[in-house]
């Protein structure tokens, strides 16, 4: 009898551990933590105020600290190329483009990062750009995601924090993802 429960019991450890693990159980890259501490760190100096930095301004802030980005990464995380009216954004989403990826399109474009396009991957520390059917768009870090509810919560700048803080968005459809890499 005594044999019999210390088979089972080795047999639920080992079947235990073959599970895979939540996400509160993932070990993050060393570098999404590094992400996350620097945005802690430093988002109120960053971004004091909204007006003083908004998104963009908040997520290169913090890109800053892991590399010097050019003009052309600034221009590719704003989303800065000519356009008359916000309509063009949409039409490039429409179209496929990969301008308004913003951060995602910049850390892909100059090698500092990896695209997740698989949402079930994404970890705290990794950037996201999403937009808002015909609405506005917005990039922030993320903290934490429930794919079932489509929440996400960031580090960003933004109105309602009144510059940087860590506030929850619904997970819009045009929602993509990256993961710094150095």
């Amino acid at each position: 009898m005594k044999a019999k429960l210390i088979l089972i019991l080795c047999l639920n450890t080992l079947w235990g551990l073959a599970q895979p693990q939540p996400d509160s159980i993932r070990v993050l890259p060393a570098l999404n933590r590094q992400v996350l501490d620097t945005a802690i760190r430093y988002g109120r100096m960053i971004s004091p105020t909204y007006e003083g930095a908004v998104c963009t301004e908040f997520v290169m802030g913090i890109l800053g600290h892991f590399m010097s980005l050019t003009t052309e990464d600034t221009v590719n995380i704003r989303i800065d190329q000519p356009r008359e009216s916000i309509k063009e954004v949409y039409r490039q989403i429409e179209n496929g483009s990969p301008y308004p990826k913003g951060v995602v399109y910049a850390l892909e474009f100059n090698g500092k990062g990896i695209e997740i396009t698989n949402k079930a991957e994404v970890l705290p520390g990794d950037f996201v750009q999403f937009w808002y059917p015909n609405s506005w768009g917005h990039c922030g870090i993320v903290e934490r995601i429930d794919l079932e509810n489509k929440v996400l919560w960031l580090h960003s700048s933004y109105p309602s924090t009144s510059g940087y803080g860590i506030q929850p968005f619904h997970m819009p459809e045009y929602c993509h993802f990256v993961r710094l890499k150095l």
